[in-house]
Protein backbone atom coordinates (compact mmCIF):
# COMPACT_ATOMS: atom_id res chain seq x y z
CA UNK A 1 0.00 0.00 0.00
CA UNK A 2 1.44 3.39 -1.10
CA UNK A 3 1.91 5.84 1.90
CA UNK A 4 -0.71 8.41 1.35
CA UNK A 5 0.35 11.84 -0.56
CA UNK A 6 -1.85 14.82 -2.19
CA UNK A 7 2.00 15.30 -3.84
CA UNK A 8 1.64 14.41 -7.18
CA UNK A 9 5.19 13.89 -8.27
CA UNK A 10 5.71 11.78 -4.77
CA UNK A 11 3.11 10.24 -6.11
CA UNK A 12 4.74 9.53 -9.51
CA UNK A 13 8.32 8.50 -7.50
CA UNK A 14 6.02 5.76 -5.30
CA UNK A 15 4.61 4.30 -7.71
CA UNK A 16 7.50 3.48 -9.75
CA UNK A 17 9.47 2.22 -6.65
CA UNK A 18 6.83 -0.57 -6.24
CA UNK A 19 7.00 -1.37 -9.87
CA UNK A 20 10.35 -1.94 -9.12
CA UNK A 21 9.52 -3.96 -5.71
CA UNK A 22 7.24 -5.86 -8.17
CA UNK A 23 9.86 -6.66 -10.89
CA UNK A 24 7.95 -4.64 -13.99
CA UNK A 25 10.50 -2.05 -14.41
CA UNK A 26 13.95 -0.54 -13.29
CA UNK A 27 14.74 1.01 -9.99
CA UNK A 28 13.63 4.78 -10.73
CA UNK A 29 16.77 7.74 -10.09
CA UNK A 30 15.24 9.31 -6.54
CA UNK A 31 16.74 12.55 -5.35
CA UNK A 32 17.08 14.19 -2.38
CA UNK A 33 18.40 17.46 -1.43
CA UNK A 34 18.66 17.41 2.36
CA UNK A 35 22.66 17.68 2.18
CA UNK A 36 24.60 20.84 3.05
CA UNK A 37 28.59 22.31 3.38
CA UNK A 38 30.01 20.54 6.45
CA UNK A 39 33.47 21.94 6.22
CA UNK A 40 33.84 25.14 4.14
CA UNK A 41 37.35 26.95 4.82
CA UNK A 42 37.63 28.81 1.75
CA UNK A 43 40.31 27.78 -0.92
CA UNK A 44 41.23 24.74 1.39
CA UNK A 45 39.07 21.31 1.41
CA UNK A 46 35.37 21.74 0.88
CA UNK A 47 33.34 18.77 2.54
CA UNK A 48 29.52 18.10 1.45
CA UNK A 49 27.34 16.38 3.86
CA UNK A 50 25.46 14.84 1.07
CA UNK A 51 22.92 12.92 3.17
CA UNK A 52 22.21 12.10 6.49
CA UNK A 53 20.63 9.51 8.16
CA UNK A 54 17.28 11.22 9.45
CA UNK A 55 13.99 11.98 8.30
CA UNK A 56 13.82 14.39 5.94
CA UNK A 57 11.06 16.51 4.23
CA UNK A 58 8.66 13.79 2.68
CA UNK A 59 9.32 11.60 5.92
CA UNK A 60 11.72 9.14 4.16
CA UNK A 61 15.05 7.69 5.97
CA UNK A 62 17.79 6.73 4.14
CA UNK A 63 20.20 3.97 5.73
CA UNK A 64 23.74 5.52 5.77
CA UNK A 65 25.11 1.83 6.61
CA UNK A 66 22.95 1.56 2.79
CA UNK A 67 25.28 3.06 0.62
CA UNK A 68 26.52 1.08 -2.53
CA UNK A 69 29.34 3.81 -4.16
CA UNK A 70 31.34 1.16 -5.83
CA UNK A 71 29.87 1.68 -9.45
CA UNK A 72 29.58 6.01 -8.03
CA UNK A 73 33.22 5.94 -7.85
CA UNK A 74 34.21 5.07 -10.99
CA UNK A 75 32.15 7.72 -12.65
CA UNK A 76 32.01 10.25 -9.47
CA UNK A 77 30.24 13.19 -11.35
CA UNK A 78 29.87 15.96 -10.04
CA UNK A 79 26.44 17.82 -11.47
CA UNK A 80 24.28 21.26 -11.90
CA UNK A 81 20.86 20.79 -10.56
CA UNK A 82 21.01 16.94 -11.64
CA UNK A 83 21.29 18.18 -15.25
CA UNK A 84 22.78 14.54 -16.80
CA UNK A 85 22.84 16.69 -20.28
CA UNK A 86 25.79 18.97 -20.09
CA UNK A 87 29.05 18.78 -18.74
CA UNK A 88 29.48 18.31 -15.14
CA UNK A 89 31.00 21.63 -13.62
CA UNK A 90 33.60 18.96 -11.36
CA UNK A 91 33.89 15.49 -9.89
CA UNK A 92 33.77 14.13 -6.19
CA UNK A 93 37.60 13.24 -5.31
CA UNK A 94 36.27 11.52 -2.59
CA UNK A 95 33.24 10.02 -0.94
CA UNK A 96 32.61 8.23 1.87
CA UNK A 97 29.90 7.72 5.34
CA UNK A 98 30.61 8.52 8.52
CA UNK A 99 28.27 8.53 11.93
CA UNK A 100 25.19 8.09 9.92
CA UNK A 101 26.68 10.79 7.14
CA UNK A 102 27.11 10.17 3.85
CA UNK A 103 30.02 12.49 3.20
CA UNK A 104 31.44 13.64 -0.24
CA UNK A 105 34.41 16.27 -1.19
CA UNK A 106 34.57 17.69 -4.71
CA UNK A 107 36.99 18.88 -7.09
CA UNK A 108 35.82 21.54 -8.98
CA UNK A 109 36.43 22.75 -12.81
CA UNK A 110 37.84 25.48 -12.24
CA UNK A 111 38.96 26.26 -16.07
CA UNK A 112 35.18 26.24 -16.91
CA UNK A 113 33.69 29.70 -16.38
CA UNK A 114 30.24 28.65 -15.29
CA UNK A 115 31.86 26.09 -12.85
CA UNK A 116 34.33 28.00 -11.36
CA UNK A 117 31.20 30.64 -10.20
CA UNK A 118 29.58 28.28 -9.03
CA UNK A 119 32.36 27.29 -6.78
CA UNK A 120 32.97 30.78 -5.67
CA UNK A 121 29.68 31.08 -4.89
CA UNK A 122 29.72 28.04 -2.22
CA UNK A 123 33.10 29.72 -0.79
CA UNK A 124 31.32 32.72 -0.16
CA UNK A 125 28.74 31.24 1.52
CA UNK A 126 26.49 31.76 -1.14
CA UNK A 127 25.34 28.49 -2.03
CA UNK A 128 25.06 25.57 0.87
CA UNK A 129 22.89 23.03 -0.63
CA UNK A 130 24.02 20.10 -2.17
CA UNK A 131 21.10 17.12 -3.45
CA UNK A 132 21.97 13.16 -4.25
CA UNK A 133 20.76 11.16 -6.55
CA UNK A 134 20.11 7.11 -6.11
CA UNK A 135 18.40 3.73 -7.10
CA UNK A 136 16.65 2.33 -4.57
CA UNK A 137 17.36 -1.43 -3.77
CA UNK A 138 15.52 -2.25 -0.79
CA UNK A 139 13.05 -0.43 0.97
CA UNK A 140 9.95 -0.39 3.33
CA UNK A 141 7.29 1.66 4.69
CA UNK A 142 7.74 3.16 8.18
CA UNK A 143 5.49 5.67 10.05
CA UNK A 144 6.95 9.27 9.90
CA UNK A 145 6.40 12.48 12.33
CA UNK A 146 2.61 13.65 12.12
CA UNK A 147 1.05 9.91 11.27
CA UNK A 148 2.55 10.46 7.70
CA UNK A 149 3.42 7.47 5.73
CA UNK A 150 7.55 7.39 4.63
CA UNK A 151 10.06 4.74 3.35
CA UNK A 152 12.89 3.30 4.66
CA UNK A 153 15.48 3.17 2.38
CA UNK A 154 17.72 -0.02 3.34
CA UNK A 155 19.93 -0.56 0.55
CA UNK A 156 20.59 2.07 -2.10
CA UNK A 157 23.37 2.80 -5.06
CA UNK A 158 24.65 6.71 -5.43
CA UNK A 159 24.05 7.83 -9.14
CA UNK A 160 25.35 11.33 -8.65
CA UNK A 161 25.78 14.00 -6.98
CA UNK A 162 24.72 17.85 -7.30
CA UNK A 163 24.99 21.61 -6.83
CA UNK A 164 21.87 23.04 -6.66
CA UNK A 165 20.86 26.83 -5.21
CA UNK A 166 17.27 26.00 -3.44
CA UNK A 167 16.22 22.89 -1.72
CA UNK A 168 13.27 22.10 -4.42
CA UNK A 169 11.81 19.29 -5.69
CA UNK A 170 14.60 18.28 -9.16
CA UNK A 171 12.24 16.75 -10.68
CA UNK A 172 10.37 20.44 -11.86
CA UNK A 173 13.79 21.64 -11.90
CA UNK A 174 14.81 19.14 -14.65
CA UNK A 175 11.79 20.59 -16.80
CA UNK A 176 13.71 23.72 -17.44
CA UNK A 177 16.09 23.40 -20.84
CA UNK A 178 19.84 24.43 -19.74
CA UNK A 179 19.34 28.43 -21.15
CA UNK A 180 16.53 28.36 -18.76
CA UNK A 181 18.36 27.33 -15.71
CA UNK A 182 21.35 29.44 -16.21
CA UNK A 183 18.79 32.59 -16.38
CA UNK A 184 17.13 31.35 -13.43
CA UNK A 185 20.20 31.11 -11.37
CA UNK A 186 22.05 34.34 -13.59
CA UNK A 187 19.05 36.64 -11.76
CA UNK A 188 20.25 35.50 -8.29
CA UNK A 189 24.08 36.05 -9.34
CA UNK A 190 22.44 39.70 -11.43
CA UNK A 191 21.29 41.09 -8.41
CA UNK A 192 24.34 40.59 -6.37
CA UNK A 193 26.42 42.11 -8.60
CA UNK A 194 23.64 44.95 -8.68
CA UNK A 195 24.06 45.10 -5.12
CA UNK A 196 28.22 45.47 -5.68
CA UNK A 197 27.53 48.28 -8.52
CA UNK A 198 25.73 50.51 -6.80
CA UNK A 199 27.82 50.17 -3.28
CA UNK A 200 30.68 50.84 -5.68
CA UNK A 201 28.85 53.88 -7.92
CA UNK A 202 27.94 55.61 -4.07
CA UNK A 203 31.49 54.77 -2.99
CA UNK A 204 32.63 56.89 -5.92
CA UNK A 205 30.25 59.53 -5.45
CA UNK A 206 31.47 60.23 -1.85
CA UNK A 207 35.38 60.44 -3.45
CA UNK A 208 34.23 62.75 -6.24
CA UNK A 209 32.50 64.72 -3.24
CA UNK A 210 35.69 64.59 -0.93
CA UNK A 211 37.61 66.01 -4.53
CA UNK A 212 35.55 68.45 -4.97
CA UNK A 213 35.48 69.87 -1.56
CA UNK A 214 39.48 69.55 -1.73
CA UNK A 215 39.51 71.21 -5.09
CA UNK A 216 37.54 74.19 -3.42
CA UNK A 217 39.76 74.37 -0.38
CA UNK A 218 42.57 74.35 -2.11
CA UNK A 219 41.35 77.49 -4.60
CA UNK A 220 40.31 79.31 -1.24
CA UNK A 221 43.58 78.68 -0.35
CA UNK A 222 45.70 79.68 -3.39
CA UNK A 223 43.14 83.25 -3.32
CA UNK A 224 43.98 83.66 0.25
CA UNK A 225 47.84 83.41 -0.45
CA UNK A 226 47.09 85.79 -4.09
CA UNK A 227 45.43 88.52 -1.43
CA UNK A 228 48.89 88.34 1.04
CA UNK A 229 50.97 89.03 -1.80
CA UNK A 230 48.95 91.97 -2.99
Amino acid sequence: MLPATADAQRTEELESLYRFKKGLEPSPILYRDAGHVKVNTGDQLMVFVASEESEDRLGDVIASDGWQLDNYKSNPVFLWMHDQHTPPIGSIGKVWTDVKQLLASPRWDDEDDFAKLIHGKYQRGFLKAVSVGFRAQEFEEREASGGRGGLHFKKQELVEISAVPVPAHPKALQKLNLDERKFYFMGDVLKGEIKSLREGLDNIEEFLNLQKQSQIARQSLMKATSDIWR
